[in-house]
């Protein structure tokens, strides 16, 4: 922050009166501290929500504007005469962040070893804000008046560190004095300032050392941890993550009364530290006296990015009040937890509760197209619960085909095609996106219903699009079935070529069913001597394969279908010109 004049105080008080967005950073720029100790009680005093909102705003940015320390010292003195609870918080915080200290490098002389002991030590930087003032000095040979630095700010914070350490006892007597005074207020008032902590105030173990108001209201009580004037010390051997929580005043946390806001500050707190202490709290001394909650008031645990709070959140569900009568909507919020066993036990729960005439069919149908393979049966159950009789109907069915659960996949393409299959009810259209799915699970799950007791087995147009599928699992599939059955209704030497070439030329995959294709084509040139033209160039990607075994099969086959129609053999010189026929 460079030094230099400052913008006028006018400017901020128009910008403050017409709740104007530059306030903040036209105040953060004036360094005069005479006006701004004077702005203090105008700022506490204003009722407007934008006036509340920026103070809080102020309060949890980092405390650095040069000359600020009037204003942040009224503020923080006239919050604490107005018994402002979240105010006081917000200070209690911002004053934690200012002591942070740095690991460094060090060590000691040990005794007993008769050496000198390496290790790391923890330091407080010198950071205090200061103006460091321009060096300027007269050249004694030219007279020229030269500055040899300019006017610059060093260090970050705006205290000392002695004023530091009092600011934050003093923010964290307020709540102590609070338990006495206004009992069945400190729990909320505790929870509202740790809900105000973020990660990246507590980064570090050493950060959650020097957070004075929090090692006091988590682990106050904690046998592991002493208080000096100044920082909170830990017992030899223990550690920030063996702590269990111990707060100060333990019997206001384990009133039944402390259990909705140490549930909201599992929901909502900004650092993961504090909310696996809230959660570890609640488990201890909570489940029975949350019993009965709404299920609405658990979807923030539910959709928490901490697995922890999401089993909570499941686990306060199992208990929770009225889930035969929670909305559909609800439901689809409690189902969007990104925790595997958390969706599990929703779905479970689901499927207890919720009724399927209570859903419509494209809510169903939305459900079990899920990538969540317990979100997707779900919606399965659901369908099942449900008629489907008309056309409209059986077209809403067939948007299965475009299921995301690979786990959910086969089961829902058997009831749809248990659906869709039918006699009365057979529409090629609505058969064949399944075949085209680009699951692997749902087309496997498609062919395994295509059997001679199908409507589909005689469907040309069925035949004729399988033969032109890209996926190489229907190709090699359908090999296997022209190894049974001479034709396929629908196909021509056109198709089934095609569908040769694209097994013969599948790198990724060799073995018999390759072998079976060329036997194929070599029989279909056999009795269908016409078809030569057509099927030749099959023949001539087996042969010029690296694989012996297919080079070897397709050479067999161009041999023997030769042999059985010499008329062949200028056209197998053309196609194969490096191959030299000749009579046994």
């Amino acid at each position: 922050m460079a030094a230099g004049g400052s913008a006028s105080f006018l400017l901020v008080e128009e910008l403050f009166a017409t709740g104007n967005d530059g306030f903040l950073a036209a105040l953060s720029a004036f360094v005069d501290p005479e006006p701004l100790g004077r702005f203090a009680a105008r700022w506490l005093d204003d009722r407007r929500p934008w006036a509340r909102q920026q103070l809080l705003a102020y309060l949890d940015a980092p405390l650095r504007a040069y000359n600020h320390k009037p204003l942040i010292k009224r503020l923080f003195k006239g919050a604490e005469t107005r018994g402002d609870d979240e105010l006081v918080a917000a200070f209690a915080v911002g004053f934690d962040r200012m002591v942070r200290r740095i690991r460094r490098r060090g060590g000691h002389w040990d005794r007993a070893l008769r050496e000198y002991v390496h290790g790391l030590r923890l330091s407080s930087p010198r950071d205090t804000l200061t103006l460091v003032p321009e060096v300027a000095y007269t050249n004694r040979r030219t007279g020229e008046r030269v500055v040899q630095r300019p006017a610059e700010w060093r260090g970050a914070q705006l205290f000392t560190y002695h004023t530091r350490y009092y600011l934050r006892r003093r923010a964290w007597r307020y709540f102590r004095r609070l338990r006495f005074a206004r009992p069945a207020a400190y729990v909320p008032a505790v929870a509202g300032m740790l809900g105000r902590y973020r990660d990246d105030d507590l980064a570090a173990a050493e950060h959650v050392l020097d957070s004075w108001s929090l090692m006091h209201a988590c682990f106050g009580a904690h046998p592991a941890v002493s208080f000096t004037t100044h920082r909170a010390r830990l017992a030899a051997g223990a550690s920030i993550g063996t702590l269990t929580p111990s707060p100060a005043y333990p019997e206001l946390w384990t009133d039944p009364a402390a259990a909705r806001p140490v549930l909201g500050l599992v929901a909502a707190a900004r650092s993961r530290v504090v909310r696996v202490w809230a959660t570890d709290l609640l488990r201890r001394d909570h489940l029975p006296n949350l019993a009965g909650l709404p299920a609405a008031d658990l979807v923030p645990l539910l959709l928490s990015d901490d697995e922890p709070v999401q089993a909570l959140g499941a686990e306060l569900l199992e208990r929770a009040a009225g889930l035969s009568t929670i909305p559909f909507a609800t439901w689809v919020q409690l189902l969007q937890a990104k925790s595997l066993p958390v969706l599990e036990t929703v779905a479970a729960l689901a499927r207890r509760h919720l009724r399927p005439e209570s859903v419509t069919l494209f809510e169903a149908v939305t459900m079990a197209c899920s990538p969540a393979a317990p979100v997707a049966l779900l919606g399965l159950h659901l369908l099942r619960g449900k008629p489907i009789a008309t056309p409209a109907e059986r077209r809403a069915i067939s948007h299965l085909a475009d299921a995301r659960s690979t786990a959910a996949a086969p089961a829902i393409t058997a009831y749809a095609l248990g659906l869709l299959g039918t006699a009365a009810a057979y529409d090629v259209e609505f058969v064949l996106r399944f075949f085209d799915s680009l699951l692997a699970e749902t087309r496997a799950a498609a062919w395994a219903w295509l059997t001679e007791a199908t409507p589909a087995w005689d469907d040309a147009t069925v035949w004729a699009r399988l033969t032109e599928s890209p996926h190489e699992d229907l190709r090699l599939r359908l090999i296997e079935v022209l190894e049974r059955r001479r034709a396929l209704p629908g196909t021509g030497p056109e198709l089934l070529a095609t569908l040769w070439t694209g097994v013969l030329l599948g790198i990724s995959r060799g073995g018999r069913r390759k072998l079976s294709a060329l036997r194929q084509i070599a029989d279909a040139v056999g009795r269908h001597p016409d078809r030569m033209p057509q099927l030749l160039p099959v023949l001539a990607v087996a042969i010029r394969s690296v694989r012996a075994p297919e080079a070897r099969a397709g050479l067999a086959a161009v041999v023997s279908a030769v042999a059985a129609r010499p008329e062949l053999e200028p056209a197998v010189r053309r196609e194969l010109p490096e191959l030299e026929l000749a009579p046994t």
